[in-house]
Formats: C-alpha cells, structure tokens, sequence
C-alpha cells in the first residue's frame, strides 16, 4: 500500500497513461513475491483439502489406507520447489526490479522537466509551478538556452525560511537532461528576502549564481534520499560485498552499526523467508480436514490467522537482528523452524485423530493427556 500511494503521487506528475500504470505496478510486485507465493500456495493447499474434506473423499482416503501423512509428501514436495522459485525472486528479481522502478521514475523525471523547459517556460509569462517556484522571464532566446531580465520567487506551497525573491537582468539554462547535469544560471542579480517574525528585510547582490534544476525536480518526486545507492536494490554479491564494506565501519556510530545489521539480515531474510511456501502449506493441510459442524469459514479465519501469526513472528525476529541483539541467520531461519516444528506436530495429530477431534485439546496431546485424565 505505501508504494501504491507512491505510485498515484507519481500518477499525478506523469500523467494517467498505460505505460505509468502498468510497469511501475510490475516493478512494485516483483519486491512482494517472496511474500505472496508462500500466502497463494497456503490458499491452494487449503482450497484443495477443503474440497476433499467437504465431499468426504478424503475419508474415502483413509479409508483405503491412504494417511495424512502420506498425502503431505507431495505437498512439501511442490512447496520445496516453490521456496525455490520464491528465494530466487527475493535474491534477483526484488533488488532488479527495485532497481528498475527507480530507473523508471528518474526517466520520467527528467522527460518531464525536458517538457516544461521547451514547451510549458514561455516569454513573457509567470510560470508558477516551476520545481515549485514561480518563474519569469522578459524574454528567451530561440534555443532557449538564454534569459532576459529574470524573476525566481517560491511557489504556493513554500517552505519555512522561502521567503525570497530573486531579480537577474540575465539568465542561462547549462547542460542537459540527458546527460544528468542541467543548471540554470543567473548573472549579477539581486536577492530580496524577509523575516516574517520581525518583519525586517535584507538585500544581497551576486555576480554568479547556479541551480541544479535535475536535482531540485527529482527531490520533489523521490525525496531526498537516493534511492540509486539503496543496499535494498543490490543483488546478492554486491550485497554481500557491501555487508563485508559496512562491516569494517560499523563501530564508528550506532547508526553506522545499526545500518550494518539491517543489510545483513536483509541478505539472510530472502533466503529465508521464501521457506514459509512448505511451512503455510503444513498449517494449510491441517486447516482444510474440518468437522463439517464447524463450518467452511473456520478454515480461512485459520488461514488468516497463520498469515498474521507468522508475519509477527517474523518481524519480531527481524527488531531483534537489526538491533544486533540476535544473529542475523538465526533471525531469519527460527520462525520458520518454530513453525515447521509446530506445523508437523498439528499434522501428526490430524494424522492419528479423527477428524472431529480438535488437535490442540489438551486431552489428545501426548504427555499432557495424562496429566489432564488424572485430574
């Protein structure tokens, strides 16, 4: 939902057409595939097993011999093949396609502003959404490259401290887009500028000033961040290899060493994470054999339950390794193997126990059985 509502923000810059829509929204999936394979397979296992148990084919099954057990073989088997395909997603096509989202959104940045300079800046005319600045001139060369008497004050939407306005008997636009260094120029202007809480003024004059104009439109867009140098859009090596970087300066700060930690749970986590396709699939199993008096809908608030029960275990984990207060692989394997650990328990209690019987009842687990029969 957070890059959704970064995509409609870029939707209102860009413009609504086919292509903003549909590559952003592929770029923003991929990220999300290591979480969504795991929570799909879970769904199919539950629908399959749900079928069965609702058309009593499943108690054909075991009727013929065939356990619960046995019908988990192929089940773990195509959830073995699925963590597979899920971790390489997490390990190449998450950082390749976070990669590629930015790539799109600084392309469309710098055609935007290509457009604004040759078509939107006219003589004579205030342009007021100028990189949020109102812009003048008295008149532009035809290359407009050039600038006659300017005027560069803040927009509506001015920040604290934005109260200025600057005068320049000549301008120039410097560069390009293309080449990723565009600057506007101002020759021997003058700069007016207020307090609001004292109300005194002051004046400076300069004889050379420059703005990087690529720079000032991609902070709007993206923010002041540069997403370019994200650890989180590196593959695996160069991830490793910036881990080994961020470990020889990690105790010079405690945000330096906090950083450290995040990228290297990071790199653990998509191998791990993906694993959840084998252990939803136990959990789905066991959710689908249901006592027809219990109803269908106990069998997805139980998938949901997992989905939400597993995702704060995780992420538990995950405070812990970031504050360096747990091993990384550690962090990233234990909720999976608490709860595979707890998964097959569940099936080998549906294994051994009818189907009506409830799994966690503290009269069908061994070992508490005999303490609960006694009392």
């Amino acid at each position: 939902m957070s890059q959704l509502v970064r995509l409609s923000e870029v939707l209102v810059t860009f413009g609504i057409t086919l292509e903003n829509v549909l590559l952003p929204f592929l770029f923003i999936i991929l990220p999300f595939l290591s979480f969504t394979i795991p929570m799909a397979y879970l769904f199919g296992v539950l629908l399959g097993f749900s079928r069965l148990s609702a058309d009593g084919e499943f108690t054909a099954l075991l009727a013929a011999g065939y356990s619960l057990a046995r019908g988990a073989v192929p089940i773990i088997l195509v959830g073995g093949v699925l963590y597979v395909v899920a971790a390489f997603c997490a390990l190449n096509l998450e950082p390749w396609g976070r990669r590629e989202l930015t790539d799109f959104y600084h392309r469309k940045a710098e055609t935007e502003l290509d457009n604004i300079l040759k078509y939107r800046l006219q003589s004579g005319v205030f342009l007021d959404d100028f990189l949020g600045f109102v812009l003048y001139a008295e008149s532009i060369s035809p290359d407009r490259t050039h600038f006659d008497h300017v005027m560069l004050a803040p927009g509506r939407n001015r920040k604290a401290g934005q109260n200025f306005t600057l005068f320049a008997p000549a301008g120039a636009i410097l560069g390009s887009v293309e080449s990723g260094d565009l600057k506007m120029t101002f020759d021997y202007g003058t700069i007016y500028s207020s307090n609001s809480e004292n109300d005194q003024a002051a004046v400076m004059k300069f004889k050379h000033m420059e703005i990087d104009i690529l720079r000032i439109f991609q902070e709007q867009i993206f923010g002041s961040g540069d997403d370019s140098g994200d650890y989180r859009s590196f593959g695996p090596v160069d991830l490793w290899n910036y881990i080994d970087k961020a470990k020889e300066s990690m105790h010079k700060s405690r945000k330096d060493e906090l950083h450290y930690y995040k990228a290297r749970f990071l790199f653990h986590q998509r191998a791990g994470l993906p694993f959840a396709a084998v252990t939803f699939a136990i959990f789905a199993m066991v959710l689908g054999i249901q006592d027809h008096r219990k109803g269908k809908s106990s069998a997805y608030i139980g998938a949901i339950m997992t989905i939400i029960g597993g995702y704060i275990f995780m992420m538990g984990f995950k405070w812990l390794a970031e504050q360096g207060s747990l091993s990384a692989p550690l962090a990233a394997w234990a909720p999976n193997i608490v709860l595979l650990i707890f998964g097959l328990f569940l099936l080998y209690q549906k294994n051994r126990l009818p189907s009506s019987e409830p799994t966690l009842d503290p009269r069908n687990i061994p070992f508490i059985n005999r303490f609960v029969s006694k009392v």
